[in-house]
């Protein structure tokens, strides 16, 4: 039995987010090592990511993975119920298509005051996340990101400083294409 289809199937299931226009759902700030609060917003700079958040927001010196982004409809199937997804530790649940055919490297959010840039780091299944939605969802999630679709969802460096509300607007702001040589 091909697995991979089983786990395709799983994502096609999910309801279809908005490729240019979506909303922020919640956001989530963990003061310390499994702690987890959901306020009305966050607020993010350069320099800090998600400002009060203790996760380690440039692990590599890049400043590439300040903050985490996942789709609504992804962590909600995988969590089950609405109040344990932010087990996921991701900062920005969005109603959003965050697939690398949408979202290429590069790509700007804008969302409330705060604009973000897409990186190049691949957002991928911790231990801390088997641990609390199981090897199924790993897999799930690491699948769909194999195949381009970001099933973990995606990670992005903060370009300018603002505040991020629940039920904010996001717009896309592709980056442009390069003239045919």
């Amino acid at each position: 039995m091909d697995l991979s289809f089983r786990f395709d199937r799983w994502f096609d299931r999910l309801p279809a987010s908005p490729r240019d226009a979506g909303t922020v759902e919640r956001v989530v700030v963990r003061p310390g090592p499994g702690e987890r609060e959901t306020p009305d917003a966050i607020r993010v700079s350069p320099a800090a990511g998600v400002e009060g958040d203790w996760w380690p927001n440039d692990p590599d010196g890049s400043a590439e993975t300040q903050v985490s982004f996942i789709n609504v409809h992804v962590i909600h199937s995988l969590a089950g119920e609405a109040r344990r997804a932010p087990l996921s530790g991701d900062n920005v649940h969005v109603d959003l298509d965050l697939s690398e055919a949408n979202l290429p490297v590069g790509t700007r959010l804008r969302i409330g005051s705060a604009v973000f840039e897409v990186s190049d780091a691949v957002h991928r299944p911790c231990a801390k996340f088997v641990e609390r939605f199981g090897p199924i969802a790993a897999k799930r999630v690491a699948r769909a990101t194999r195949i381009g679709l970001r099933g973990r969802g995606v990670l992005c460096r903060v370009a300018q400083a603002g505040e991020v509300r629940v039920h904010d607007r996001i717009v896309v702001e592709r980056p442009a294409s390069p003239p045919d040589a």
